[in-house]
């Protein structure tokens, strides 16, 4: 062919690569078994896969009640992340389980889920304590817990989660994430609460232009005194007002209330701008609670000290 009947094709731009949604993860389980062996709780039975393990085990306030440390390393779950956590708490003994820090969920192109499964024997007691967990900006997630309780057990949660992280300036403008609890007494089902957050988090409809919800959940073997939630708000209220001002907007200070929605279940919520000022709250309800549950005084675990 001759340059003069050369068909010149004209160059076209190189296409953009397509990422694909990230399809790895880390896949991370934990089963822990506490048994009362001589008077003492410890870990009858404990394995793991990756990157979710007990840190310690301590006995602070005597042998009977074990203080146990989950540790998460990552800290956080990204795209694709997995945790499931058994635990089982045999008769009569008794746990406290609560975390090193404050726990996240990143933004994400896939979905991270994580499942919590507890069964709490006859005579035993849990304490579900993790500090709060923060949702950034982005996210896209899962997580369930359910909880059996025995007819004669106690178990006593709690959970402040943080809608972005508002002392860096973000807000959530794109989220996905779904919550479940669920708790059975005695075979019964006792709570089935689940939650969404889609799209963005602004606004007077969103937590009422706050940013931190806490919720406290008691299930008690024994009735639940009738004034309970009275005495519980009157906690509240305290613990609020000792916090007023100091760490909050003042337009939007921190509001919270207990109810007995079941003679065996009182529900504490707490919504405010300050993730200390809600988690203050909550562990004054559960200061409150406690003895009434287990017939001990409230001895805040030394790693929130930290």
């Amino acid at each position: 062919m001759s340059p003069a009947s050369a068909v010149v094709v004209p160059a076209t731009p190189a296409e953009e690569p397509v990422l694909a949604p990230y399809g790895g993860g880390w896949q991370a389980r934990l089963s822990l078994e506490i048994a009362l062996r001589e008077g003492r709780s410890v870990a009858a039975r404990l394995a793991h896969v990756g990157p979710l393990r007990v840190q310690k085990l301590l006995w602070p306030e005597g042998p009977r009640l074990a203080h146990v440390i989950l540790l998460h390393p990552p800290s956080g779950l990204a795209a694709g992340d997995s945790l499931v956590c058994d635990l089982a708490i045999g008769p009569q003994a008794e746990l406290l389980l609560t975390t090193p820090g404050a726990g996240r969920w990143y933004r994400a192109d896939a979905p991270a889920t994580q499942s919590v499964t507890v069964t709490v024997d006859d005579g035993a007691h849990l304490e579900w304590l993790p500090q709060e967990t923060i949702l950034h900006d982005g996210v896209s997630g899962e997580q369930t817990m359910r909880v059996d309780i025995a007819d004669r057990a106690s178990a006593v949660g709690m959970e402040v989660l943080v809608l972005g992280r508002r002392a860096s300036g973000e807000r959530l403008t794109q989220a996905r994430f779904q919550s479940r609890l669920t708790l059975r007494h005695a075979g019964r089902l006792l709570y089935d609460e689940l939650s969404r957050i889609e799209g963005a988090q602004t606004g007077a409809a969103a937590l009422g232009s706050s940013h931190v919800s806490g919720l406290l959940w008691a299930v008690s073997p024994d009735l639940l005194p009738d004034d309970i939630a009275d005495a519980v708000e009157a906690d509240l209220d305290a613990a609020l007002a000792a916090t007023a001002g100091q760490a909050e907007p003042v337009d939007r200070p921190t509001i919270g209330g207990a109810s007995r929605v079941d003679p065996h279940l009182l529900l504490v919520r707490v919504v405010g701008s300050s993730p200390q000022s809600v988690r203050g709250a909550l562990v004054a309800a559960w200061a409150r609670l406690r003895p009434l549950l287990r017939q001990r005084e409230a001895v805040p675990p030394r790693i929130w000290m930290t």
